[in-house]
């Protein structure tokens, strides 16, 4: 039990109104965002699953400089209310490539145990259900975790030279180009700016709503687009709504606090700006 600093904390000297609560029977990485929980009763899975949890996390969006997590089921043992083990992740690989939530292939939302002991996955990004079933020794099968998901990668093709040679700059066509610099910035206030904006310095969050790509969520606007809900495209007004924050979204759930809750000092939030801007003006070079 940890006294959070808005509370009068220290990092976990102080302990406070906390050692008077109960403590939790089960702790979870942060920000997974639990979406539900069953108990498992039914006649299907081994013995060892009888009483304990299935827990399905959404997954994260605000882990930032840590990786998101959570877009997983997990198995957490109990027995008469106690945890009897450490959880085991159960389900796994639904975000596919990519753990974010704009980019996320599913998450997982919902969870049902079948009258045949079957457990159920929901999905809320594209309607689908999963039904989990198990064959084999339910009296000597224990608690395993599922396999790391496996991303599928194209094996590379092989290369064939023509007789006549390769042109040097053969294969440059198609690379991505640097990102555009605005007027009056540098492309090292570019490049910081896109490191907070990553969650890699500074503390910023900004990948948390808007993708570590910038191309959104389902909290945050595109800011590759080139539309803006908030600003004309401009240096000075992307940094205006930057510092100022929105508290009253037009099209999606969540305000901004100002500089997105973090401590940004004002060449921090110029730093961002400038790499917002770039995110918009793909075609300024």
């Amino acid at each position: 039990m940890v006294l959070a600093p808005e509370y009068g904390g220290d990092g976990g000297k102080t302990v406070g109104v906390c050692g008077q609560k109960q403590a939790p029977v089960a702790s979870f990485p942060a920000h997974w965002a639990p979406n539900d929980l069953a108990l498992y009763y039914g006649p299907q899975f081994p013995i060892a699953y009888q009483g304990g949890a299935f827990i399905a996390f959404h997954g994260s969006w605000n882990r930032a400089p840590f990786p998101q997590g959570g877009y997983n089921v997990i198995f957490q043992p109990l027995a008469s209310g106690k945890r009897t083990g450490k959880y085991v992740v159960f389900a796994d690989g639904f975000a596919g490539a990519h753990k974010e939530p704009g980019s996320a292939a599913h998450g997982p939302s919902g969870l049902a145990v079948g009258p045949d002991g079957a457990l159920y996955i929901s999905d809320d990004a594209h309607g689908r259900i999963w039904r989990v079933t198990f064959q084999g020794d339910t009296a000597h099968t224990g608690i395993e975790p599922a396999p790391a998901p496996q991303v599928a990668v194209a094996a590379p093709p092989q290369s064939v030279e023509p007789p006549e040679g390769i042109h040097p700059d053969a294969g440059t066509t198609g690379m991505p180009l640097p990102l555009p610099v605005p007027r009056g910035s540098t492309p090292a206030q570019v490049a910081l700016g896109e490191r907070i904006f990553r969650g890699q310095a500074d503390g910023g969050t900004c990948a948390g709503c808007h993708g570590s790509d910038g191309k959104g969520s389902p909290l945050a606007p595109d800011l590759t687009s080139g539309k803006w809900l908030w600003s004309d495209g401009s240096l000075a007004t992307l940094t205006r709504t930057i510092a100022e924050g929105v508290p009253a979204p037009k099209q999606y759930r969540s305000a901004m606090p100002p500089k997105g809750g973090a401590q940004l000092s004002d060449s921090d939030v110029a730093a961002v700006a400038a790499y917002v801007w770039s995110l918009g003006h793909p075609s300024s070079h």
